[in-house]
């Protein structure tokens, strides 16, 4: 069985520039034989956006980075149909106080210093890890097919969401979110035509908007503590169903022709317990707040 190659080109002499920037530029190259493409990203900091283009080439990756802050790596691995590829740049810890607080609250802005893209193709469905612990990422994911995905942030600003308006070309098992610190931004979640979304919120937010009627049904598993979640619905009514797990301290905010049918539980106007994309929340609130509002 042909292995996959791995192609990896640093750019300019000893892969630095003029300003002392180091450029990376990563290939995983496909083969019959891959049906299936793993890729598990960690990003200590800096702008590592993703991207998606058409083509036969499962991931492409160029960047550049400070070599005495960052270190970046690379690799893959091939067993039967599945090509596993990860990427992780580690922090050096020689950046000073300075210039860490200022990415903590700077963390909307780009860093031009690490900045990287990331690109998948249309070719052959993915699975995606993807944690950032600080920094800010853009993730498109419009006509390509995602399987599983799960997005963590640390104290990262993250957007996730479908540039083209073209949707998830297969269902999606599961949608995975975890928000410590950061927020996570997804715009026209219903365009990922995930069966199940499971999200944790700690002080973060976490932002779910759909821009229309989904797909498929949905059941959405969500545990918020001291942050906040945001639920941004269309002005057309989306059949849907929240059960609040009782607690003294919850805030929940519905629009106001949401109805409680009974204690804990509300009904959107469209609700229809047959409904086929019928979305059901399970939400367990602490101390912070739940918002669902018309946008």
């Amino acid at each position: 069985m042909q292995k996959v190659f791995l192609l990896v080109a640093m750019l300019g002499v000893g892969g630095l520039d003029i300003i002392g920037q180091e450029k990376s530029h990563y290939i995983v190259e496909d083969n019959e034989a891959c049906d299936q493409i793993y890729f598990y990203l960690k990003s200590a900091s800096g702008t590592c956006d993703i991207r998606t283009r058409s083509g036969e080439v499962p991931i492409t990756i160029m960047g550049q980075s400070d070599p005495k802050y960052v270190t970046p790596e690379f690799g893959q691995d091939h067993k039967e149909t599945t090509v596993k590829a990860w990427l992780t740049l580690h922090d050096k810890g020689e950046e000073g106080f300075g210039t860490k607080l200022s990415k903590l609250f700077g963390k909307k802005t780009t860093d031009n210093d690490n900045y990287w893209n990331i690109y998948l193709t249309n070719y052959k469905p993915y699975q995606l890890n993807l944690n950032y612990a600080l920094g800010k990422s853009y993730v498109d994911l419009s006509n390509i097919a995602v399987e599983r995905l799960k997005i963590s942030s640390g104290n990262a600003h993250v957007k996730v969401g479908y540039h083209s308006k073209e949707g998830n070309r297969v269902e999606m098992d599961t949608f995975q979110v975890n928000v410590d610190l950061g927020d996570i931004e997804i715009h026209q979640v219903n365009l990922a035509k995930a069966k199940v979304i499971m999200a944790e919120v700690g002080f973060g937010t976490l932002v779910l908007n759909f821009s229309k009627q989904p797909a498929v049904a949905a059941e959405i598993w969500a545990r918020v503590g001291a942050g906040n979640l945001e639920v941004e619905l269309p002005t057309e009514s989306i059949p849907m169903i929240i059960f609040m797990k009782n607690t003294s301290y919850r805030k929940l905010h519905v629009p106001e022709n949401f109805k409680m049918v009974r204690d804990n539980v509300y009904v959107s106007e469209a609700y229809d317990p047959d409904a086929a994309n019928l979305q059901t929340f399970n939400i367990d609130l602490s101390m912070g707040n739940v918002v669902f509002a018309e946008k």
